[in-house]
This record gives C-alpha cells, sequence and structure tokens, in this order.
C-alpha cells in the first residue's frame, strides 16, 4: 500500500499501470515466500493465484468506491481512505470508524514488515536496528513535510523490478547444482494453500493505490478498469517465477526456514555484484514503502480525528513549506510502529498485516455491493465475490495472528461506542 498524492499532470493507461505496478511490487516480496512455502509446501503457485484473483476483485471494488466518492464529493482526494469515507456514508459512523480503524493498523502492521525486510538483508546481524533505524529516518523526512515525486516511484520500481527479475534468473541457474537439503516434506492441503494465498495478499495490497488514483488518471473510467489487472497481472507473473525459482533452489521445506531467501543464491554472483544490488534493491523498496505507508496512517488517523472518530489530539498538525503535516498523527504512527518492530516477529506481523488487509478489503467489498450509482466495470456479483474470498484467506491466517489483530480491532471499536459522538450539521450525499 501506498500514499494518497496524486500526480500533476494525469496519466494514461500504460503510466498508471506503471504507477500501479510501483506500488505492487515492492519489499513484502522479499520476505512473504518463506511463510507462504511454510502453509503450502510445493502449491505456492497456486496460493499466489488465489490471492491474486482476489487483489482483482477488491481492486475494482475499490476503483468502484473511490469513483463513486468523487462524484459525490469532488473535495476528497480519494486515497487509501476512500472505504473509510464510503462506509461512514453507506453504512454509518461506527462502520466509517471500524474501516478507518483497521486500515490504520494494516498500514502500521505493513510498515512493522518492510522494516523487518530491510533489517533481514541489510543488516543481518542485527535486524532489528536496522528495522528501527529505518523507521525512524523515513518519520522525520514525514514529519519534515517532504512528498515523493512521481520519477523517484517510477525509478524505484523499475531497479527493484529488475533485480528481482535478475534473482528469478540466478535461482533457476544455481538450482541444478544445489545439495539434497534435509528436512520434512511439507504436503500440500485446501487449509494450507488458502493460508499461504492470505500471507501473499499481502505482496498485492499496494492495489489501492493505483485504484484510487482516479484524479491523477486520463479518463479513469476507462483506464483504471484495464490499468488495474493489468497491473496485477505482471505482479503476478514476476512472483510466480520468484515463487517456483525459490522452490526449485531451496524445496519448500528449507525455504520456509529462510528469513532472507534471497542473500544465499546471489551470493554466487561475483565480487558482491548480486548481493550488493539486492541489499540496495531491498532498502529502496523497503524505505519507499515506509515512506509512504507512515504517511498515509498518519494522515488517516488525522483525517477520523477531525471527524471525532480519534480524540482531537490526533488532528493537530503545523503548516511546512509542502503543506500541512500532522505532526501528532505521524509521531504516534511511527511510535507504534518502533514498537512493533522491536518487539514483533517477522511471520506473526505478516499474518497481522494480512488479515487487516484483508478485512478492511472485505469492507470495501461490502461497501461497493451497497452502491446505487453502478458502473458496468463491477456488478454486484464481483462485490460479492470480493467480499467472500477476502473474509475466507483472512480466516485461513494463522490463529494467532486472527486473535492478535481482532482484540485490536475489537477494543478499538469498543472503546469508540464508549463515547457518544456530537451529531453533524452536515448531511452526508447518497452514493
Amino acid at each position: 500500500m501506498s500514499g494518497t498524492t496524486h500526480p500533476r499532470v494525469p496519466l494514461g493507461g500504460f503510466d498508471a499501470t506503471t504507477a500501479g505496478l510501483g506500488s505492487i511490487v515492492g519489499a513484502g516480496a522479499f520476505v512473504a515466500f518463506a511463510p507462504a512455502a511454510a502453509a503450502a509446501g510445493p502449491a505456492v503457485g497456486a496460493a499466489l493465484g488465489i490471492a491474486a484473483l482476489v487483489a482483482v476483485l477488491c481492486g475494482l471494488s475499490t476503483f468502484q468506491l473511490s469513483r463513486a466518492v468523487l462524484r459525490r464529493l469532488p473535495e476528497d482526494q480519494g486515497g487509501d481512505a476512500t472505504a473509510r469515507t464510503a462506509a461512514r456514508i453507506l453504512l454509518g459512523p461506527y462502520s466509517g470508524f471500524l474501516s478507518g480503524w483497521t486500515l490504520v493498523w494494516g498500514l502500521l502492521l505493513s510498515s512493522a514488515v518492510l522494516a523487518l525486510a530491510l533489517g533481514a538483508y541489510v543488516v543481518p546481524e542485527h535486524p532489528r536496528a536496522g528495522a528501527a533505524g529505518a523507521v525512524v529516518v523515513m518519520a522525520a523526512v514525514n514529519l519534515l513535510g517532504f512528498h515523493r515525486d512521481p520519477w523517484v516511484t517510477r525509478f524505484t520500481v523499475a531497479f527493484v523490478f529488475s533485480v528481482l527479475a535478475f534473482t528469478v534468473v540466478v535461482l533457476f541457474n544455481e538450482a541444478p547444482n544445489q545439495p539434497v537439503r534435509v528436512g520434512a516434506e511439507i504436503e500440500a492441503s485446501t487449509s494450507g494453500v488458502l493460508q499461504a494465498a492470505g500471507l501473499l495478499f499481502f505482496m498485492f495490497s499496494g492495489y489501492t493505490r493505483l485504484a484510487t488514483m482516479g484524479p491523477g488518471v486520463r479518463n479513469p473510467s476507462r483506464n483504471l478498469p484495464l490499468a488495474i489487472p493489468a497491473a496485477l497481472a505482471v505482479a503476478f507473473i514476476l512472483y510466480w517465477f520468484m515463487g517456483s525459482s525459490l522452490l526449485a533452489y531451496y524445496g519448500a521445506a528449507a525455504l520456509s526456514a529462510e528469513p532472507a531467501p534471497l542473500l544465499e543464491p546471489m551470493l554466487s554472483v561475483g565480487a558482491n555484484v548480486g548481493t550488493g544490488a539486492l541489499v540496495i534493491a531491498v532498502a529502496a523498496a523497503a524505505l519507499g514503502g515506509l515512506w509512504s505507508l507512515l504517511d498515509s496512517a498518519g494522515g488517516t488517523a488525522s483525517a477520523m480525528a477531525s471527524d471525532r472518530d480519534l480524540p482531537a489530539f490526533f488532528a493537530a498538525s503545523r503548516n511546512t513549506r509542502t503543506g500541512s503535516v500532522p505532526w501528532a498523527a505521524q509521531g504516534t504512527a511511527a511510535g507504534i510502529a518502533l514498537l512493533l518492530v522491536l518487539f514483533g516477529d517477522l511471520d506473526e506481523l505478516l499474518g497481522m498485516a494480512s488479515f487487516a488487509l484483508l478485512f478492511y478489503a472485505a469492507i470495501t467489498a461490502v461497501c461497493a455491493f451497497s452502491l446505487k450509482d453502478r458502473s458496468r466495470h463491477a456488478p454486484r456479483i464481483l462485490n460479492l465475490a470480493g467480499a467472500a474470498g477476502a473474509l475466507l484467506l483472512a480466516l485461513s491466517l494463522p490463529p494467532l495472528s486472527i486473535s492478535l489483530t481482532l482484540i485490536i480491532l475489537v477494543a478499538g471499536l469498543v472503546v469508540r461506542l464508549s463515547f457518544r459522538r456530537p451529531r453533524s450539521t452536515r448531511t452526508p450525499p447518497a452514493l
């Protein structure tokens, strides 16, 4: 997932697809295959296909919601919080709170996963220290009011994509030379494949950035319904080759035990060229993702405070040369992310982040199902399929990840229900 800023010059269909790839292909690809292999064994490819299909369905629902919200509320700039706005209008204020609260925690947990991915590859001797340093640096960047230009995203995705493609070649080339690794075989099962699909959904969750780019895309009603599946299809092809090459190199059992599975095979490239390029790619993808995720988490929390869903303190902001910065929400988001990387386990945080993102995707699909103003690109049956798929994958995740995330979400909802929200004098427009 990523931030909510839109390019100044509207993008065409090809550029929108490229921008979407920049949001989808990220640091999650460097760490998600190991826990997926532990769940699905050799059936990682099937799990990947299920995750991609659910992402396409939920992406079309997100696009439909964004389109409806921007038509009725042109001052709303879309972004990751589109479903929160729609849920508040379509399903009521408490549903709006639950959607926003789920999104905030999905962003924070995702931030922790990306930071720990950076630590595992860049500072393998002290991964938590590296992760904590990344969170602190990117929090400072956000608090100073810096924003990424579109060219930075394009350069990053081009470089990361190229390095990942290069690793696939290296993995397939080195696989025949690998000794047989001793370990218990992991057999594929339906529950294991679904659990792996839920974990791998994390790698596709950046589709929300593309689906809510309406103001930044030329003729979005035509281009976005094509760009969303196109970007996800390209990402799926890259991820499929990555998963297949990792299984060929390690085998499912050995892969499941690797915290940084791409490091070892890249050592075969001489003069540290392979590991150097890999470390730079991980750092670029993780830092770029942290930049956007922490900014989105703080921005969403600040908007919720403005709607009286969170304490007014989180709406506090200051003006910079590049705009207003919600410093209270941004600082709190960074503090929570820092605690997560210091005390959380990477695989457990990945499961929690995936559950939050899938639950948020299900809320989005339900809101899209409730729309009266519908487009031909997303009939209600697709909304139902997206909601059902997202919930099925969410409930297939490890029980501990589900339990911990539900505790956070329910606790927030209980606190919110304990306080009476002042009635708004403005009647929200129907969608």
